[in-house]
């Protein structure tokens, strides 16, 4: 519903999709089984290290989920392997 409301990130979403469609079919051209695709989503976080406001609430809550993000994103396995296996 709010992709209908603002067209800018409707045109973001198509922008990403677009790399993403032509290297999935890159890899089906290349043979790669991508019907046990999966994604898994990751965020990175700053060094245990740090001391940014944001870190530092964290460790006086104890709560390491509460650290400051660096990025968001997927990982993508492709295949038999299970994507909770690091």
């Amino acid at each position: 519903m709010l992709l209908r409301r603002d067209p800018r990130k409707k045109a973001i979403i198509e922008r990403a999709l677009k790399p993403i469609e032509k290297l999935l079919r890159e890899m089906q051209d290349d043979g790669k089984e991508l019907t046990k695709l999966k994604f898994k989503k990751f965020q990175k976080t700053h060094f245990t290290n740090c001391t940014c406001a944001q870190c530092l609430e964290a460790k006086r809550k104890n709560d390491p989920r509460k650290r400051g993000i660096l990025e968001d994103g997927f990982k993508v396995f492709v295949g038999e392997g299970d994507p909770n296996e690091d």
